[in-house]
């Protein structure tokens, strides 16, 4: 297999997506999240997630301006 841009960059991204899924399960214990005035009882796992599509949907459209 010839080692190009693209294949460099479905290996970091398959390592960055196996560490974000073994941290997720890691982190099964229930937290409040605080946000202006509203307080919720999630698990961390899910706050992990929904930071992560957060920031790649972020991260997504910053890319499409170049």
């Amino acid at each position: 297999m010839k080692l190009n841009k693209q294949n460099t960059r479905i290996i970091i991204g398959s390592v960055l997506l196996t560490l974000l899924i073994v941290l997720i399960f890691q982190n099964s214990k229930e937290v409040t999240l605080s946000f202006i005035a509203v307080h919720i009882q999630l698990p961390l796992f899910l706050i992990i997630a929904i930071s992560a599509v957060a920031g790649f949907g972020i991260g997504r459209l910053l890319r499409i301006r170049r």
